[in-house]
């Protein structure tokens, strides 16, 4: 395998949508933390996918994560940038619809075969309760009432970050588990400078 780098230091604790996260989660209806991470995402749109692309091993812990999922017909993709996770979603669930709140991101993504490219709020996604079997993230805002609203019984979330607590919008695996409720159940790992956690629904 290529050597894959130092992870950079992106200030995670100090980091802006840090702190936009855990007002989140304290108050999902905080509007100014939304809008404060909407604003900040489509300013770095423009270099987002070059920077991304120096980052080895930026997708690893969602390739890896994706070994462990059961097989899915079609999947949904939260937060997915320019694109940078979404082809290893497509390589292994036939159907993908990949979504976030930030159109200068959607605008720069890289095609990929078999994708529906949406953009929506990880407040509100477009998608019917308890039919999704699959959600997927890579270093995305954790919003845990509406994954647990579109998930179906027994689905599971394949939730990554890149950089562990490195990065930014870094949740712990096991605050997220808390925040899921009851019933579910995790597993997880790690791959390059990452991490990757299944979680799987009741039911």
């Amino acid at each position: 395998m290529e050597d894959i780098l130092e992870p950079p230091d992106l200030k995670a604790e100090a980091h802006p949508s840090r702190r936009f996260q855990e007002r989140l989660l304290e108050d999902p209806e905080d509007r100014a933390a939304w809008q404060g991470l909407r604003v900040s995402y489509d300013r770095m749109a423009e270099e987002w996918r070059e920077w991304t692309d120096e980052q080895r091993g930026y997708d690893l812990p969602v390739r890896e994560g994706l070994r462990r999922v059961r097989p899915a017909r079609w999947a949904v993709e939260i937060c997915c940038g320019t694109g940078e996770a979404t082809a290893a979603v497509a390589s292994a669930v036939p159907s993908v619809v990949a979504c976030d709140l930030s159109l200068e991101m959607l605008r720069r993504r890289v095609e990929v075969p078999g994708v529906c490219w949406v953009a929506a709020d990880v407040r509100s996604l477009p998608l019917g309760t308890g039919r999704v079997p699959l959600v997927v993230s890579l270093n995305g805002v954790f919003n845990p009432s509406e994954i647990v609203r579109v998930l179906r019984p027994g689905g599971q979330l394949l939730w990554c970050t890149s950089f562990r607590a490195g990065t930014p919008l870094y949740v712990p695996p096991e605050r997220m588990h808390r925040l899921l409720g009851e019933g579910w159940t995790a597993e997880e790992g790690r791959a390059g400078h990452g991490e990757w956690t299944l979680f799987t629904a009741p039911g």
